[in-house]
């Protein structure tokens, strides 16, 4: 199993033979993160965008342009068109987004002559590394960057979509916490509700896979002591590796909140398409970037593995 994002990067540079496409590629953090990707050998690129930028922003051009090949497309409607031609002829196997802004790239990508959809629902699981907890690291969050306001039925899409990349990572039975203000479950409010449905269905072989509970106020979800303060028992309650959390705001919001007030290292993927999509965020640092690609890479290479997970 991938417990940490060092083994992450490990694991991503022994994948050969998947290719990024970058979508306008001009601003600074992305490629740095580019650069250092190819400094790691970790994956190749095509960067489709304006070549006369590229090459003056990206310094190392000529000291790795074995692993770039550049597509010269400065509009973006074009890039966009050129980027889902390249995926339709199966030319790329992930989507970095690059200086276009993540509605303009998304509506590109979901239209129905794309190709992109599958018809699951597409969400995005950040993921972080826990310091504080042994063995496997990693904290999923999902879903800060996609699904506006999941319904029940969108929510039960979070868990099946974080799940396959957990079980991606190699984490055979993840704990999946469904999160709300208060682990007592409140016809008033629906988060509590929906929680206890889906761990419900977990429990009845509905939704397989991993182990679900909820719902979970957050101390009870990630610390063992809180849980046992409260008297809650359960295998996910401080043990939680999946967190879902009950609207995009909350996920949005606390998944930035790791990066900026604790510091962690992140990357995202959105899964639940033809092929990985990954839309860090132009603030992002280029660390963050690097990650998020090495964890497309692992992400398509299952994908051909698991056929039956778009059905």
């Amino acid at each position: 199993m991938i417990k940490n994002f060092e083994e992450l990067i490990t694991a991503a540079r022994q994948i050969q033979g998947k290719k990024v496409i970058v979508i306008l590629p001009n601003n600074e953090e992305t490629l740095l993160a580019i650069s250092e990707a190819c400094e790691k050998q970790l994956a190749e690129f095509i960067l489709v965008g304006d070549q006369d930028t590229i090459k003056l922003k990206l310094p190392i051009y000529e000291k790795v342009r074995g692993l770039i090949e550049i597509v010269h497309k400065p509009d973006v409607s074009e890039a966009l068109k050129t980027a889902i031609d390249l995926i339709k002829g199966g030319k790329g196997d992930i989507v970095l987004k690059g200086g276009v802004d993540t509605s303009t790239l998304m509506k590109a990508l979901l239209h129905e002559d794309a190709g992109i959809r599958t018809g699951r629902l597409l969400s995005d699981v950040f993921m972080f590394e826990y310091p504080a907890r042994q063995g496997n690291k990693f904290v999923m969050i999902t879903d800060g960057g996609i699904t506006l306001a999941p319904d029940l039925e969108d929510k039960i899409e979070l868990v099946k979509n974080a799940v396959e990349v957990a079980h991606a990572l190699g984490n055979s039975n993840p704990k999946v916490a469904l999160l709300s203000a208060s682990e007592f479950i409140n016809p008033n409010l629906q988060s509590t509700v929906d929680a206890a449905i889906i761990s419900k269905m977990n429990e009845r072989g509905q939704i397989k896979g991993c182990t679900v509970d909820g719902p979970l106020a957050l101390d009870n979800a990630l610390s063992s002591e809180a849980a046992g303060e409260k008297k809650i028992v359960s295998q996910v309650a401080g043990n939680a590796e999946i967190l879902v959390l009950p609207s995009i705001e909350a996920a949005n919001i606390f998944a930035k909140g790791t990066t900026y007030f604790a510091g962690y290292r992140l990357a995202h993927v959105i899964v639940g398409g033809s092929v990985p999509i990954l839309i860090p965020s132009r603030a992002d640092k280029s660390d963050a970037k690097v990650l998020s690609i090495a964890l497309g890479k692992i992400m398509s290479n299952y994908y051909p593995k698991n056929k039956d997970i778009f059905h």
